[in-house]
């Protein structure tokens, strides 16, 4: 019985040392939201004063380099998908905003209007995983504050095993030289040096999403917004919020929803708003795969058109 024990407790420490060196040791996760990594990089060096999009995917496909020329602020583009969560984004960024940044956001239709994907932002298993792969110095003592050692030891295993699997992936594919990499797997191809995607959304027919459900939102689901504001003015920061690119045939279906979301800014952000959903409302041919995603088409028009209203707002 107590060779049996011993062998366990030693198992167990073998267990423990194998996770910590793996967990501290530099590498790559192959899962897209390990990008967030290294935009937090991005963000942690890039000088002030800086232009920081945070938003889900539909913001991927902007052009970063342009607006930084016209606008002459360093753009940082956070943004990565929806389902991550605007408010768990932004809570991320916090330790980094500086004096003369501007943050500018934006939370696509379905993220707040479709009341099934709302409740799966805020219970998905994927965010929590990587907010936490993101800043796990912020995350490792909330974990140990609230108790919940078990649900930071299965992330952190998890997260672990993803880096195993990459390091054995480079192995037997004779890749050494990107052993050592951080964050997600050939970011540099995938995205350009501001965070954009570095080759446009391919284009698919029909849209992907067209039949989402939206609903009426709700004031406290914004509330967030505002406390986030007030801390960027404490900061001398400030915060922008436009509303999403979205097909003039589904902004029609749903329009009643969509101008009940804007009187809700309208009445209670307490930062900027650039514009009004119909700004943003194009025809059908000018979007990829989803009603979220613009191709290359739109997102010649949609970005010179956010360089007119960011300049107005500056």
């Amino acid at each position: 019985m107590i060779r049996m024990f011993r062998n366990i407790f030693i198992c167990f420490v073998l267990m423990a040392v194998s996770l910590t060196v793996v967990w501290f040791a530099p590498g790559t996760y192959p899962h897209d939201l390990a990008a967030m990594v290294n935009k937090k990089e991005m963000l942690k060096t890039r000088p002030s004063p800086r232009m920081i999009f945070v938003g889900g995917s539909s913001v991927l496909s902007i052009n970063g380099p342009l607006i930084e020329k016209e606008l002459k602020h360093s753009v940082i583009n956070m943004s990565l998908w929806g389902g991550m969560g605007t408010q768990e984004h932004l809570d991320e960024i916090r330790p980094f905003l500086r004096a003369g940044d501007v943050v500018v956001i934006t939370m696509e239709y379905g993220t707040l209007l479709d009341p099934r994907y709302y409740y799966y932002i805020h219970t998905n298993e994927e965010a929590k995983k990587f907010f936490f792969l993101m800043s796990p110095e912020r995350h490792i003592p909330e974990y140990f504050r609230k108790g919940n050692y078990a649900e930071m030891l299965k992330i952190m295993h998890e997260l672990s095993q993803m880096k195993v699997k990459s390091y054995l992936r480079n192995i037997a594919t004779f890749n050494f030289s990107h052993l050592c990499d951080k964050g997600f797997p050939n970011y540099h191809i995938e995205f350009d040096a501001n965070g954009d995607r570095a080759n446009p959304y391919m284009v698919f027919r029909p849209l992907g999403d067209r039949d989402t459900s939206f609903t009426y939102p709700h004031e406290k689901q914004i509330f967030f917004l505002n406390d986030f504001n007030d801390f960027a003015s404490a900061r001398k920061a400030r915060v922008f919020f436009y509303f999403s690119p979205f097909p003039d045939k589904y902004y029609l279906i749903n329009e009643k929803y969509i101008n009940a979301y804007y009187e809700i800014m309208k009445k209670n952000f307490k930062g900027t708003l650039i514009n009004k959903p119909s700004d943003f409302m194009y025809p059908e041919e000018y979007f990829a795969d989803t009603i979220y995603h613009l191709n290359a088409k739109g997102e010649n028009i949609r970005t010179p058109e956010m360089i007119t209203m960011l300049k107005r707002a500056l």
